[in-house]
């Protein structure tokens, strides 16, 4: 793999989480060796990565190469065809790292039937990039990520509730760059009444996510500090017909039926394309029980609570056998000051 794709590459990876239910794409144009345009989708609706770098190359793109993560787009969103822009910037080559298998039509034909050439250059990193976006796509639900942090015999608290903090502060640094990465964070009303948390990044420059409660009863305290915040919006699922919401800030959606597969689609179709879950058992274990979720991280703490079990953060009803349980595989493992952060997909 070329240099010049590396750069596109690393391009999408640092706006991937900013682009809602858009892919992070980077592309690099490049003529006689030199780049003349860099770009990257930066937010959803706005120009896209080889609108930008075609825009920065100008009159020099004509003749050149453009090296882009993901296949160019081939049809009219809230932007025209990328195709068309590179056609009408006269570029002699287009390579791009992932084919985009849910575009509308054939983008390879295109460019080549206008003189063209293209190359599918395939990349692994650039793949693991867009896995989780492919499949998004398809369910319209978004790329979910599940965070927990636990004690090493899996308690999110203790008996009594007492929950702060299980991990170390260097743990919560990481777990605020998680949130920037993400659009949305998800919880439930229990959370809120326990832990009263704010969700937000409380880091220099950090995209604080929007905040998402579920509340089926619609049981909401409004004194919560989440609620008093302004920094991002505040969307409230319940079923309760008459819970009104107490100002701008807070949007309240009432749904027939507080089903997650709903309530997920719902979340898509309002533009919330990666989101994180960071609830208390009972919503982490119904999670847990799906195929929704992309990545499960977990923060374990050196500690053991012990007691009976109620904050364990997976629980459920029945006994699974040995051979009937969720097998998942570690993608990686990293020590944070005596922490253990190990972040996970299911097989």
């Amino acid at each position: 793999m070329s240099n010049f794709m590396e750069y596109a590459i690393q391009l999408a990876q640092m706006v991937k989480g900013q682009t809602g239910i858009n892919p992070p794409v980077g592309a690099v144009v490049v003529n006689n060796g030199r780049i003349v345009g860099l770009g990257a989708h930066l937010k959803q609706g706005e120009k896209h990565a080889e609108v930008q770098a075609l825009d920065m190359a100008g009159k020099e793109a004509k003749g050149g190469i453009i090296y882009i993560s993901l296949e160019p787009c081939t049809h009219f969103g809230s932007t025209p065809p990328c195709v068309n822009k590179i056609i009408e910037f006269g570029l002699s080559k287009v390579i791009y790292a992932v084919k985009d298998t849910t575009l509308p039509s054939e983008g390879d034909a295109i460019l080549e039937q206008a003189g063209i050439d293209v190359e599918y250059q395939y990349s692994e990193e650039a793949a693991a990039l867009y896995k989780d976006f492919f499949k998004a796509k398809s369910g319209q639900i978004p790329e979910i990520t599940m965070k927990v942090s636990v004690s090493l015999d899996g308690k999110q608290a203790t008996d009594l509730g007492q929950s702060k903090w299980i991990t170390n502060s260097e743990v919560k640094q990481d777990v605020y760059h998680l949130r920037h990465t993400h659009d949305a964070v998800l919880t439930g009303n229990g959370t809120i009444n326990a832990d009263n948390p704010l969700y937000t990044t409380r880091i220099p420059n950090g995209k604080n996510p929007i905040r998402i409660v579920l509340a089926k009863s619609g049981n909401v305290d409004f004194t919560k500090q989440l609620f008093q915040d302004s920094s991002s919006e505040v969307w409230i699922y319940t079923e309760n017909q008459t819970l009104e919401s107490p100002n701008r800030n807070i949007k309240v959606i009432c749904i027939d039926k507080c089903y997650l597969k709903d309530i997920l689609k719902d979340i898509y179709k309002r533009g919330i394309g990666s989101l994180l879950i960071e609830a208390g058992p009972r919503i982490t274990s119904k999670f847990l029980q799906t195929d929704f979720i992309n990545q499960l991280i977990i923060y374990y703490a050196p500690k053991i609570i012990g007691g009976s079990g109620k904050n364990q953060f997976y629980q459920t009803a029945d006994i699974i056998d040995l051979n009937e349980t969720t097998q998942f595989e570690i993608s990686s493992t990293e020590l944070i000051n005596q922490n253990l952060k190990m972040i996970l997909r299911k097989k």
